[in-house]
């Protein structure tokens, strides 16, 4: 088919696009005027991987073909959440956005009739905002995914069956995610969105549609932009999704007023150089590059985050501000080390662990890790907080003008047993090392809206950094009791500090038991 005009933008082995327009095949028949003359092909570019490459009828296509303007319009509207939302709706119940659309399809299944209405309506609106092939208008584009990850891009994909799709046709990337860094993919994509837009314009000069797209093209550089990205990037609101459907609350004014409210909160506690640095971002004129450290930890915490845990929050990030760069040892020590989508996250984080003890060589003659003395001798500083939030067990935050701090959640269940408060300094301490970004800066609470990711990796490395393999086998051998018995595993937790539940699975990670062997010993554990 003749190629009247193409454009190609990035590169292919991170993100590129490729976009070209040819004769519609129907001759505009049942299509508007602008539409039709949209007709081309459009190819995505993931790590090296053509995300549109598809099969149809025997015959191996590179892009998928259909009329693209209703996807160029989506691309502009939708700018701001695709590259700067991050939580997930209804449920932060996978790793991928990808897989936790598949897996939220569904309301639970005791959910009532209003309830289920409410969840759906979440899935579908937040998918409305990152799914690609909600642009579709009647084509067969794949199920690409882009939402925000801490700050990266997070693109993730399946091969989700379509309605309508005819036989014979399917796409050859199957399942999938990476991570990239916000500029490799706003520019190329900004680029060709306005390249094709002006291509399209001279043919129409006074097409309304076409118009109308090159004006909000135009408006997403605007310096003002940039508030509304830190809103989307924060992902706070005022009521439950339930409440706020009920009194027809429009989520992005929500949004806003919860970003003003604790803007204004952090300015009144009398340290403005503080909240500054607080709220300091790093941005081009499309996208928030860095994020700042307000905007990370209540991403990673409750859509509807308390007030009290705001001003608590808000309080240890001025409280923890110095005006001179901090100097601590842990900084030699740290690096960031993004998530490697294509190695399992306890794996990685055992091998992160294991990396940190032949580095610090630590004397572990008395037989288990003394983390806290560790914590203080790395220069970080450990506040006991009370959250409302139950389900946070701590909160990490450093920075080139934050002590690096650990602020652990008096009010947890989890803050009442010794060894789990260990536990859970080993999993800062692994958020602390490896999860800082690219501008040095780390904000986030351990609970169940971080990223799973990360939260995977931090429990993997602390239940290494606090068992390694040579006390592991000193407190085996030492054991009264087998360690298959609860006798012997509880003794060697004993050792340890850690908790059996903790030793337990650890001990099956390192097939030092079976499958059958480590659930029987937890229910023990548990009746016990």
């Amino acid at each position: 088919m003749t190629v009247r005009w193409e454009r190609f933008a990035g590169s292919t082995d991170s993100f590129a696009i490729r976009l070209a327009f040819m004769p519609d095949p129907d001759q505009g028949v049942g299509a508007d005027p602008a539409d039709a003359a949209s007709w081309g092909a459009i190819q995505f570019w993931v790590n090296g991987q053509n995300l549109c490459a598809h099969v149809d009828q025997g015959e191996i296509l590179q892009g998928a073909h259909w009329y693209l303007l209703p996807l160029l319009e989506w691309f502009a509207e939708n700018w701001n959440p695709l590259l700067h939302e991050e939580k997930l709706p209804n449920r932060n119940i996978a790793e991928t956005a990808a897989e936790a659309l598949e897996l939220t399809r569904n309301a639970p299944p005791l959910a009532g009739e209003t309830e289920t209405v409410s969840w759906e309506e979440e899935r579908y609106e937040w998918r409305a905002r990152h799914a690609i092939r909600t642009a579709r208008s009647g084509g067969l584009l794949p199920n690409i995914i882009i939402r925000r990850l801490r700050d990266l891009i997070e693109v993730s994909w399946n091969d989700e069956p379509l309605a309508g799709t005819p036989d014979g046709f399917r796409y050859s990337c199957a399942n999938g995610a990476a991570l990239l860094h916000p500029e490799q993919v706003a520019k190329p994509l900004y680029e060709v969105l306005v390249a094709s837009t002006e291509y399209l314009l001279k043919d129409a000069p006074d097409g309304e549609r076409l118009n109308r797209l090159r004006s909000a093209l135009d408006i997403l550089q605007a310096p003002a932009e940039e508030d509304t990205r830190v809103e989307w990037l924060a992902g706070l609101r005022e009521t439950m999704p339930l409440t706020g459907r009920l009194h027809g609350v429009i989520p992005e004014h929500e949004m806003h007023t919860r970003w003003s409210q604790i803007v204004a909160s952090l300015k009144s506690m009398g340290d403005t150089d503080g909240a500054n640095e607080a709220l300091a971002t790093e941005s081009s004129p499309l996208v928030v590059t860095g994020s700042c450290h307000v905007a990370l930890m209540f991403s990673s915490m409750s859509p509807t985050v308390t007030e009290n845990d705001v001003r608590t929050i808000g309080a240890a990030l001025i409280g923890q501000y110095s005006p001179e760069p901090v100097a601590v040892e842990l900084a030699g020590l740290s690096r960031s080390v993004p998530l490697d989508l294509s190695v399992r996250p306890w794996e990685h984080g055992y091998d992160l662990a294991e990396a940190v003890h032949a580095e610090l060589d630590l004397d572990l003659s008395r037989g288990w890790v003394d983390i806290a003395a560790l914590i203080d001798r790395l220069g970080i500083t450990v506040l006991n907080q009370r959250l409302d939030d139950l389900k946070i067990r701590a909160c990490s935050i450093v920075g080139a003008h934050h002590r690096p701090t650990v602020i652990q959640n008096a009010a947890s269940s989890f803050y009442d047993s010794a060894n789990a408060r260990r536990f859970s300094l080993a999993h800062e301490l692994c958020h602390l090392l490896f999860d800082q970004s690219t501008a040095q800066k780390l904000a986030i609470a351990s609970g169940p809206w971080a990223p799973r990711g990360l939260e995977q990796r931090a429990n993997a490395f602390a239940a290494m950094f606090l068992m390694p393999p040579d006390l592991i086998e000193r407190a085996i051998a030492d054991a009264p009791d087998p360690i298959h018995d609860i006798a012997g595993a509880s003794a060697i937790a004993n050792k340890l500090h850690v908790s059996r539940r903790s030793l337990i699975e650890h001990l099956y990670n390192l097939t030092l038991m079976s499958e059958s062997e480590r659930d029987e010993l937890l229910q023990v554990a548990q009746e016990q």
